[in-house]
């Protein structure tokens, strides 16, 4: 469990809170030291060794593919690197042989990212789904209700970024495996606060880029797919890395990878990846199960305090159903006390027509009690 000296020892990693209440990590996070550091000496580096340093460069980026395969439970040459979960999504969105008359399931209130990518394959005959966001939450069995023989792929977020709903992944591995199904997770709003096995929940596909939970940098992500789905997804774009052999410049031979590497076409983002490498090492140390018991706290105190105030409670009071979002909604425009809050250094954000909060394990309940301080004399 993480006690107040741990805690108060890992603030020091934030220089932010020196200045500001930061409850947005939902939004983009502030980095942790480390990860300054990582950035700055990878470009010292780069400056004064450029490729003369480039094998450890490599080297760095294959520990940082075993360290996020150890977050979510897969095997290395499960991972792959991408740019962004847009990317990851598009790459299974794009990468599958559909058939017209296929379908995929969606749901209500996803984040823009999974919704797009499905449906621009309707230009293909695939018909786009929708499971109703029904007093906050989606139920597996409206879910299941949608589902027909020519189902191909249920996309769904982990945990949604309007009001922190956390599905029950392994009851919907369950479902889709028993229903032929493919199971994409957009991972953004859990990975890093909420712990990951897609082995155990039966995850075919998985993305999240780093610069919320897993606080890193923007531009540097994640992407699982399962070692038997790899031949069956055709990559979206192709480069000199794709293939096996791809050093060999002088040898033309078209034979992709075998692995998730496929889908890393072109030179990586090293800095990016030293960037989260140096976030995962945290997270590692901490672990994510404290992290995440540490934030749901927090959202306990949230809705306490929220709830003193007569405020809606937006998100799931049950932890079970909890993420690390909470969101509250009163006699107030969100986005008006977003933006006079953030001028006294509070940073929230405001989504589907209330106030989303969310803290990470390092926020405070002081920082928690003074937002509701300020949030008194506005309101």
């Amino acid at each position: 469990m993480l006690d107040k000296n741990m805690i108060e020892r890992y603030r020091r990693e934030f220089p932010i809170v020196k200045s500001s209440i930061y409850l947005d990590h939902a939004g983009v996070a502030p980095v942790p030291l480390r990860v300054k550091s990582e950035v700055e000496g990878f470009l010292s580096r780069a400056s004064e060794k450029a490729i003369l340093d480039y094998d450890s460069w490599m080297a760095r980026v294959e520990e940082v593919r075993a360290a996020s395969a150890a977050l979510i439970g897969s095997d290395n040459g499960e991972i792959a690197f991408i740019k962004n979960t847009s990317h990851g999504i598009s790459l299974v969105a794009g990468g599958l042989d559909w058939k017209e008359g296929d379908n995929v399931v969606v749901t209500d209130k996803e984040f823009p990212a999974n919704v797009y990518p499905w449906l621009d394959l309707r230009r293909k005959g695939v018909e786009v789904r929708v499971a109703p966001f029904i007093g906050g939450g989606i139920s597996i069995k409206d879910i299941e209700e949608l589902m027909d023989s020519r189902t191909r792929v249920l996309s769904i977020s982990s945990v949604q970024s309007v009001n922190g709903f956390r599905i029950d992944l392994k009851s919907l591995g369950e479902l889709c495996n028993n229903r032929g199904v493919l199971l994409f997770v957009d991972a953004i709003q859990s990975l890093g606060a909420v712990p990951m096995d897609v082995k155990d929940f039966g995850v075919d596909f998985l993305a999240a880029d780093g610069h919320k939970w897993l606080l890193s940098t923007e531009g540097t992500g994640i992407f699982y797919c399962r070692k038997e789905l790899v031949a069956d997804l055709h990559p979206g774009l192709i480069g000199w890395m794709s293939v096996e052999n791809e050093t060999d410049f002088e040898n033309i031979e078209y034979n992709l990878k075998s692995e998730a590497g496929r889908f890393e076409e072109g030179s990586y983002n090293v800095m990016g990846i030293h960037a989260l490498g140096a976030s995962l090492d945290m997270i590692s140390e901490i672990g994510v199960g404290e992290i995440f018991e540490r934030i749901l706290g927090l959202g306990e105190l949230i809705i306490v305090e929220a709830d003193k105030r007569g405020f809606e409670i937006k998100s799931p009071r049950d932890t079970i159903q909890r993420g690390g979002i909470v969101s509250f909604a009163g006699d107030f425009e969100p986005s008006t006390i977003r933006d006079k809050l953030m001028k006294s250094n509070i940073v929230i954000n405001q989504r589907g027509g209330a106030l989303r909060l969310a803290p990470h394990f390092y926020n405070t309940e002081d920082e928690i009690l003074k937002f509701f301080s300020e949030l008194d004399k506005i309101t």
